[in-house]
């Protein structure tokens, strides 16, 4: 971390502060957006092979579990990224709400597979020039009827 407290942190061409991965477009390998898609898929794995570790954090603030089997095991790794691996890093989403925050709502109002589909797009577009284009915000989209 640099004297000044901001870990990795630029300005970019306006002279605005950029996040810890400015510079960097592929957000499944760089480990600092949102824990990055490898580490959100790691702890996938984990939870779904032993969900013994997640099974304690009980409920999300940001929304309640989602009903369904596979829904729920995504809920549980998302749930333990917030818990137990979000707080040993710096927070670098340039979203409001935050990835995780947008997992757990997603997986709450659409289920598995569309909430799936709409975390895995928002972890491909979560780097500061996109969010840039949406003014920082990107709320989960309305359910359906």
């Amino acid at each position: 971390m640099s004297r000044n407290g901001q870990h990795g942190r630029r300005r970019n061409e306006d002279g605005e502060k950029e996040g810890c991965c400015a510079a960097t477009l592929d957000t499944l390998t760089h480990p600092c957006c949102c824990g990055g898609a490898w580490s959100q898929a790691a702890a996938l794995w984990l939870t779904l092979l032993r969900p013994s570790l997640t099974a304690g954090h009980g409920a999300d603030p940001a929304a309640p579990p989602p009903r369904g089997r596979l829904a729920a095991a995504m809920y549980r790794s998302v749930r333990h990224y917030r818990v137990a691996v979000s707080p040993t890093r710096p927070p670098c989403c340039p979203y409001a709400p935050s990835c995780s925050t947008y997992a757990v709502q997603a997986l709450h109002h659409h289920g598995a597979l569309r909430g799936g589909r709409l975390i895995l797009a928002r972890l491909l577009r979560c780097r500061p020039g996109a969010a840039r284009h949406r003014a920082y915000q990107d709320p989960v989209p309305p359910r359906r009827h």
